[in-house]
């Protein structure tokens, strides 16, 4: 029985092909498909699935990041990150997840699209994408893979957080965060610490994730477009070597492009924090993006409560121990 007819037992149709996932190096390994329910012909709901053919994938993949994803994926549940459905695993070969269809496609394809995006939309756009790492890092998850590919654009016009193949959780046995030592991400959104090779926090590293998705909404072009070796991207990223287009940059307050250079600042000490991003001058000037909705501050809340009871219930055991 294929993969297809057991998904459509299940109540699962396929349909067509959306694209391939950042593990898709190997043909076939990774596909993502629209989706829909069909257990209920009264009510089929569309969705999107990725489609994980083990028996392709790396080995690397499949013992290393796979778990960490499938087990992240369980744990969130924020209104900024795509929701997931459901998770299926077939015959040890094939892992399939049902999540939330994303209709107007990813943050990539709509600046491709329509050009830069609006300093206005995208400061609402931001703050939604900023909720979701501070959420994530409340958890001492982090992403690692932050890019406009990544973030997903509903049909209401919301943005979420997707794609956790690179994420892990940064606890170890005694409840401690510790750093990370793994060479992941693409390129273009590689903070230098993580280009420079030595073990980094992986939570500032994601706020350079941040701070490049914010300079290419706005700019329509990549900071350091012009390297494709590490080398000079690195000496790039430390020298500052990036600037706003003319046209763009007299068109931009000068709030977003001091919340950019922050963002895109090589020494871990003075680059920004999530926190700091949401208090910032240039998120302000929306007063309603100072605001918490219910559901922002509920999941919040939760991620603290969760994340205490994991240390205290880490740390009780390494004291047993």
């Amino acid at each position: 029985m294929s993969h297809v007819e057991m998904l459509e037992r299940r109540g699962y149709r396929l349909l067509d092909i959306l694209g391939s996932g950042s593990h898709a190096k190997v043909d076939g390994v990774v596909k993502v498909y629209m989706a829909e329910f069909i257990a209920d012909n009264l009510c089929q709901r569309p969705m999107a699935c990725k489609l994980v053919d083990m028996e392709k994938a790396p080995r690397n993949y499949v013992v290393k990041f796979l778990p960490k994803e499938l087990e992240i994926l369980r744990r969130i549940k924020h209104p900024h990150i795509i929701e997931i459905y459901s998770i299926i695993q077939w015959n040890k070969r094939y892992i399939c997840t049902f999540m939330q269809l994303a209709e107007k496609g990813d943050l990539l394809d709509f600046i491709l699209e329509n050009g830069a995006v609006s300093e206005n939309q995208m400061r609402v756009w931001f703050r939604q994408i900023t909720l979701a790492v501070q959420y994530m890092h409340t958890l001492e998850i982090v992403h690692r893979d932050l890019k406009c590919e990544n973030i997903l654009i509903t049909a209401k016009f919301n943005v979420k957080v997707s794609d956790f193949g690179f994420a892990r959780s940064i606890l170890d046995d005694h409840g401690s965060a510790i750093l990370s030592d793994t060479f992941c991400g693409s390129l273009c959104y590689i903070a230098p610490e993580v280009l420079k090779g030595l073990p980094y926090n992986p939570k500032i590293s994601d706020m350079w994730g941040l701070g490049v998705i914010l300079f290419v909404a706005l700019n329509c072009t990549m900071p350091f477009r012009k390297f494709s070796q590490i080398k000079k991207m690195y000496e790039a990223q430390m020298s500052c070597d990036w600037t706003f287009r003319k046209k763009i940059s007299d068109e931009l307050s000068t709030q977003v492009k001091s919340l950019v250079k922050k963002l895109l600042e090589p020494d871990l000490t003075k680059r920004l924090g999530v926190q700091q991003i949401l208090n910032s001058k240039w998120i302000a000037m929306n007063p309603k993006c100072l605001i918490l909705s219910e559901r922002e501050k509920s999941a919040l809340e939760k991620a603290e409560e969760e994340i205490t009871k994991i240390k205290a219930k880490k740390s009780t055991t390494a004291d047993v121990a």
